[in-house]
C-alpha cells in the first residue's frame, strides 16, 4: 500500500512539474523566450504572401544605445488574415515570440545587432512576408 502511495505522489508530482510548461506554450501573451532556444531564421525566400498582416518596430530605436542584456521591443502589429504573432530575430538567430506589442529580449550580447520582427501564423512554422528590421547597439 504504501508503494502504491509513493508511485502516485511521483507521478503527481512528475505531471504537475510537466503542466506548467505545456500550458505556457498554448498561452503566448506577454512571452519572453530565453536565449538558450535560438533558432535560424528561414531564408527571405521561404516567406508566405503577407495577405494584410505588416509589422513596424517602435522600439528599439535605429542605431539606440542600450546598456544591458535586457532589450525592451515595441512594435506595431497588424495581423490580417493569418498573422497571429510575431518572432523576434536578432543577428538572424531568435530570440522571442509575442502575441502583444511590448516585451523584452533577454540575453542579447554587447555588440551591435540587427533585430527583424516577422509575422508568423498560428502553427509558429509558417512565417509571413510582413517584417522590419532596426540597428542597434548594447553595451
Amino acid at each position: 500500500m504504501k508503494i502504491v502511495r509513493l508511485t502516485a505522489l511521483a507521478t503527481l508530482w512528475i505531471l504537475a512539474r510537466a503542466l506548467p510548461v505545456s500550458a505556457q506554450h498554448s498561452d503566448m501573451k506577454g512571452m519572453d523566450m530565453p536565449a538558450k532556444q535560438t533558432q535560424k531564421a528561414p531564408a527571405k525566400s521561404a516567406l508566405q504572401p503577407a495577405e494584410g498582416a505588416s509589422v513596424k518596430i517602435i522600439s528599439p530605436k535605429p542605431d539606440a544605445v542600450l546598456k544591458g542584456d535586457k532589450v525592451p521591443l515595441e512594435f506595431k502589429l497588424t495581423r490580417g488574415k493569418r498573422g497571429a504573432h510575431v518572432h523576434a530575430y536578432v543577428d538572424g538567430e531568435m530570440m522571442g515570440m509575442f502575441e502583444g506589442e511590448k516585451g523584452t529580449l533577454n540575453g542579447v550580447k554587447p555588440g551591435k545587432h540587427t533585430l527583424e520582427l516577422r509575422v508568423a501564423t498560428s502553427d509558429h512554422n509558417t512565417e509571413l512576408n510582413a517584417t522590419d528590421k532596426v540597428s542597434f547597439t548594447t553595451k
